[in-house]
């Protein structure tokens, strides 16, 4: 897999929900390729930010441009470029699903071949059993399929929210090295988390502002279908 990824600017966004600010003039710059990390406690707009960058979001201050696309004019060009593999609420695998359900599933959206979808779950390091219900995989190993059966269509970014959630050490070890080497292909890899991993990622610290956690939903940009 050889991807060329998006590059990301934002200056002084900010997003605002029902109960209130969400977040607040955030600037960032996210390089292509690389293994970005919004962290924080819960109540900051680590979810609500992913959203926005991956033009799902609309601000109400604020710039962004995602490869010289501006939102929100282009959030349509956008969303065809940036994926979402986990990012609540909304984009989750079905639980109740079997794995070779939710990759028949991806197959018939995205169009990829089995082979692609062989390829991702080998960068990945995963082998889930094909008939074993999603929600009783270990938690990292339904996080890394659902990135896996993302990444197959090779997007120029993908998008993890939560990635430390329900993960022991070992478990988040897994992960993090599984989203760097997934950005060694060129993806560009934006995720969220309580606490960075250490070593080369790229870190967008949010302050806690607020201590809700507005609900983004009602301010979602449509999602167009692929």
């Amino acid at each position: 897999m050889d991807v060329d990824g998006v590059s990301v600017l934002a200056r002084g966004i900010t997003a605002r929900g029902p109960e209130g600010t969400v977040f607040e003039n955030v600037d960032l710059r996210v390089n292509p390729g690389s293994l970005a990390v919004v962290c924080g406690p819960g109540g900051t707009g680590r979810t609500s930010l992913l959203l926005a960058l991956s033009g799902r979001l609309r601000l109400v201050a604020g710039h962004v441009e995602v490869s010289g696309h501006v939102l929100p004019a282009q959030a349509r060009a956008v969303r065809r470029l940036v994926l979402p593999a986990r990012l609540r609420p909304g984009y989750e695998l079905e639980e109740r699903h079997r794995v070779r359900e939710a990759v028949a599933e991806r197959r018939l959206i995205s169009g990829v071949p089995i082979s692609s979808i062989a390829d991702a779950f080998d960068l990945l390091g995963i082998d889930p059993n094909a008939s074993s219900l999603v929600g009783e995989l270990a938690a990292d190993e339904r996080l890394l399929l659902a990135v896996a059966l993302t990444a197959a269509s090779a997007p120029a970014g993908i998008v993890v929210d939560d990635v430390d959630v329900g993960l022991g050490a070992t478990g988040r070890s897994r992960a993090w090295a599984a989203l760097r080497g997934l950005a060694g292909t060129g993806m560009t890899v934006l995720t969220s988390a309580t606490d960075p991993p250490f070593g080369d990622v790229e870190v967008i610290p949010l302050p806690a502002q607020v201590t809700h956690r507005p609900t983004p939903t009602l301010v979602l940009e449509r999602e167009e279908i692929r």
